[in-house]
């Protein structure tokens, strides 16, 4: 059990609470918004001519925008492990998607509730074991995950339809049955209202009405899986984006060639069909606007229970989608499309960031669990690698570090105007060298040239000792160990047999 939480410890604390907030007010909610597969660029406010995004737009009109954020490992256990922790994924071990973190690492919503705040997740989580609650006293998931997979959304599905299908399809909507990725494009058979984006939502919006008059602090995670794959959804959303219409990446010339070469479900991540492309394009934004769309209902929801103004709001994604750039699909290399994520935060407004500002200065997935806790005045655990940029929303902090590392096969260095990927990882000189400010879509390779011989070196070698720095765990004083933080050598081994080898 936690040490119990006093009365002082439910105030905020002076790091958070900033010259504008009475001494003794509760700490504020938090509401984070999480989106799977979210390409940075893919909101109206980042400048997207089509897409639609009017609640995010009003997020970003409300707080700041993050214009130029990463995920520290580009696929979804990692990126949410890196995320929930502020530590790198080769120092919490979860290196790829199924596999357990190293014994003695502890998460987020364990963190809160020892804080005395009451947790809640609906949606996605990814970690393994699955049993776990991971910290949450309310577990909603889109899958078996966690103590309560009855009540997650495959078993509203069995229950009421009497089928487990993770992704019923109208039949006959499927333009390409017998394609690696092209099957998964789709009409959702159920009622629209039974979407699983509207059934997220909706055990939101249930956390948030349960939550109305209880003075003790909340944090909800709401977690959808979209607009990650598959491309299936409601009609409305299928029809809403016509695919001649919708801006798409040329594809290169061998890109056939390209795909004949990949090796079994890694053809998923190669795409050369032209059609293809634009109609799997259009039908992820229609993901994008279901998502927005929901993300509405919930700040309606927040609105109508007056809770608008003591709740800080995240929005953020694990990792992007390629959508064609490069021939590539998905996510897991270290270009823009897959490893840059939206970043929108919002205070209270009794606490408001600057409203409608946008910064540029770079920004790692594994800075906002110690954001988090630096806005409501809980002190950062030793062995949080990430930094809080409160600071930096609330206007400046002129000692940001304003890089990021990423590590997933390649590794990954950014500064303000520089990337470099390593593509073998550990140094051994398959180098890509990009100026960010000059070449934003990564088109010309500079690492080869003898002007930047000297630089290339110096990032390989930051990069190298980066990967060396493991610190402990992460140390929270008289925080009673999660049952989650220690598996067995036998269950371990069995988990990282059952890892997928694709990353997907």
């Amino acid at each position: 059990m936690s040490t119990p939480i006093s009365r002082r410890q439910l105030m905020w604390g002076a790091a958070g609470l900033g010259a504008v907030q009475a001494a003794d007010r509760p700490r504020p909610n938090i509401l984070w918004l999480m989106a799977d597969e979210y390409r940075y660029d893919v909101m109206h406010c980042a400048g997207h001519p089509m897409v639609r995004t009017p609640n995010l737009d009003r997020l970003a009109k409300e707080g700041v925008r993050f214009a130029t954020t990463y995920t520290v490992s580009p696929v979804c256990s990692p990126s949410r492990a890196s995320a929930f922790s502020g530590r790198y994924a080769h120092v919490h071990g979860v290196t790829t998607n199924q596999v357990p973190a190293h014994n003695g690492e502890i998460f987020l919503p364990s963190i809160l509730k020892h804080y005395g705040y009451h947790t809640a997740i609906s949606g996605k989580l990814h970690f393994v074991p699955r049993r776990f609650d991971f910290g949450f006293d309310q577990f909603w998931s889109f899958s078996a995950e966690g103590p309560t997979p009855e009540i997650g959304y495959m078993a509203f599905l069995k229950n009421k339809y009497g089928s487990p299908a993770k992704f019923p399809i109208v039949k006959g909507t499927c333009p390409w049955p017998d394609d690696e990725l092209g099957r998964d494009v789709g009409v959702f058979k159920h009622d629209p209202k039974d979407f699983e984006t509207e059934w997220i939502a909706d055990r939101a919006l249930d956390y948030l009405r349960s939550r109305k008059g209880n003075a003790q602090p909340w944090f909800l995670y709401t977690s959808f899986l979209r607009p990650h794959s598959p491309s299936v959804l409601p009609k409305k959303y299928f029809d809403m984006y016509d695919p001649a219409k919708v801006p798409v990446y040329p594809l290169p010339a061998n890109a056939h060639e390209m795909r004949a070469a990949a090796r079994n479900r890694q053809k998923r991540h190669v795409i050369d069909d032209p059609e293809m492309e634009r109609v799997m394009t259009a039908k992820y934004f229609g993901n994008v606007t279901n998502v927005d769309d929901n993300v509405g209902r919930i700040l309606d929801e927040l609105d109508k229970l007056g809770m608008m103004d003591n709740t800080i709001i995240l929005f953020s994604a694990d990792h992007g989608n390629m959508l064609g750039e490069k021939a590539k699909w998905f996510k897991g290399v270290q270009y823009e499309g897959s490893a840059r994520i939206p970043l929108l935060w919002r205070e209270p407004k009794a606490a408001a960031s600057n409203k409608g500002r946008v910064e540029t200065k770079v920004i790692e997935n594994t800075d906002l669990t110690p954001t988090l806790l630096d806005a409501v005045g809980i002190p950062i655990p030793q062995g949080v690698q990430g930094r809080s940029f409160l600071k930096l929303a609330r206007g400046k902090d002129p000692e940001w570090k304003d890089r990021c590392f990423s590590h997933l096969r390649a590794g990954m260095l950014r500064t303000s105007q520089w990337k470099l990927i390593d593509n073998g990882g550990d140094g051994s000189g398959d180098y890509e060298l990009y100026d960010m400010r000059n070449d934003p879509h990564e088109e010309r390779n500079l690492a080869a040239h003898p002007k930047h011989k000297d630089m290339v070196a110096d990032y390989a070698g930051q990069l190298k000792r980066w990967l060396a720095d493991k610190p402990e765990p992460i140390k929270v004083p008289g925080m009673a160990t999660p049952a989650y933080a220690f598996i067995s050598d036998k269950e371990r081994k069995e988990l990282l047999g059952a890892a997928p080898k694709d990353d997907q």
